[in-house]
């Protein structure tokens, strides 16, 4: 082990809960407290050299407690005035989006809404989901279905009370 660093190990030993004593007192958080204590004692490895003893050593580490407490103080401070304490704040928050259940309830609706296509006709299903899948005018899918446009339009027109009635009976009211 070299001398610096037996030198850092005896002063720890020595000065650690001093030092430990003092940030808690001063930042009122015990593990910030020891975040700062490792901090000092890392400055004052790094430092060493500039320690020119005119100070007893524990004074010289509570004076870097002192600075790096400051510091971690300025910090927290900072840090809870990013977080806004305001209702209007939250209120304008953008949805992330789904979140789980959300999408445990589309699932189910899609299950539902899968279930009350089956019992269409062939042709007015195809029709129901072409139309809005593609989002196609009835005139686009006249010339993809052999029928006229207003055929089409009169298949979904019919369609989709069917399908409302269905997913009710299924529990789902569309809100």
């Amino acid at each position: 082990m070299s001398d610096r660093r037996a030198t850092i190990a005896e002063l720890m030993r020595v000065h650690g809960d001093a030092v430990l004593g003092f940030c808690m007192r001063v930042v009122r958080d015990h593990a910030l407290a020891d975040d700062v204590v490792q901090q000092v004692f890392l400055e004052a490895y790094r430092d060493m050299d500039q320690f020119e003893g005119r100070s007893p050593p524990r004074a010289w580490l509570l004076g870097i407690a002192s600075h790096r407490c400051l510091d971690a103080i300025k910090t927290q401070q900072r840090r809870s005035k990013l977080i806004e304490n305001n209702e209007q704040a939250v209120a304008d928050f953008e949805d992330p989006g789904p979140g789980p259940i959300d999408h445990v309830d589309r699932a189910q609706v899609i299950a539902a809404l899968e279930e009350c296509l089956k019992r269409l006709s062939p042709d007015v299903r195809a029709t129901v989901l072409l139309r809005f899948q593609t989002g196609a005018t009835y005139e686009e899918l006249a010339a993809r279905l052999a029928a006229t446009a207003d055929t089409l339009q009169v298949r979904v027109a019919r369609a989709l009370p069917v399908l409302r009635r269905c997913l009710k009976r299924k529990g789902w009211t569309g809100e």
